[in-house]
């Protein structure tokens, strides 16, 4: 009975050694991708693995780098030192290498079931954002809409008073016109008298019409200004 403890113990310590080996592999050639394809210092993958696998001490990934280079997942090179009789080893991961680990980080992808009622509840909750959504947008568009009506009720407004003030300075012009034109038959009217009226006038009613028609043309000017600028350039109220 005993010894068949102590065999179920060292199968279940072979197990766990297995499994950190194979955990310390994995890490030496994700450390080897991570620089690929420059090579790495045999010293330096073995300090970045030793801080990911804690279990791992020096002789265990010398071990598992040993292994790797056998199934061709990494390939070593030896460099010499200029002066002296140094060798350092550097270490590189291959595309086998690499091919492996990918095939490796695949297996270990979960892929999580997703339960009907589940699925059922986020197409719900995805209609009720849609539907929503949907509103809202309507709601804009409405909104918009009352908007652009308000604004062409203002320009069709602002047209009309436009509209209304061109008539009313077109009547004031047509108004100020027959001042103008009556003011200029009122004239007429006493220059075309004069020559009659002086041929036996004396002097002074000669001097009252000499004086008189110079004022009664100021006059006619100043009137038809004041009808320009009153009629005519002043805006309506």
């Amino acid at each position: 009975m005993a010894g068949h403890r102590e065999e179920l113990a060292e199968g279940g310590s072979e197990v766990a050694n297995d499994k950190l080996d194979a955990e310390i592999q994995k890490q030496i050639l994700r450390s080897l991708r991570d620089f690929y394809p420059i090579k790495v210092d045999e010293i330096v993958l073995i300090t970045a693995v030793q801080k990911s696998v804690k279990e791992a001490n020096i002789d265990l990934i010398t071990k598992c780098i040993g292994i790797l280079k056998e199934k061709g997942w990494i390939e070593e090179s030896i460099v010499k030192a200029p002066f002296g009789k140094t060798e350092t080893i550097r270490l590189k991961i291959t595309s086998a290498g690499i091919e492996y680990l990918q095939s490796l980080e695949e297996k270990e992808v979960k892929v999580e079931a997703i339960p009907a009622k589940e699925i059922e509840s986020r197409l719900v909750e995805t209609y009720d954002r849609i539907k929503s959504d949907m509103e809202e947008m309507k709601q804009g568009l409405e909104t918009s809409q009352r908007t652009l009506e308000t604004d062409m009720a203002e320009m069709r407004k602002r047209i009309a008073d436009h509209d209304q003030v061109i008539k009313t300075y077109f009547v004031r012009v047509i108004e100020t016109f027959g001042v103008f034109v009556g003011i200029f038959a009122v004239v007429v009217v006493i220059m075309g008298g004069i020559p009659d009226t002086l041929a036996n006038a004396g002097p002074e009613l000669i001097a009252l019409v000499m004086i008189g028609v110079p004022i009664t043309v100021v006059l006619a000017i100043l009137t038809m200004l004041w009808g320009i600028k009153r009629l005519v350039l002043t805006a309506p109220k």
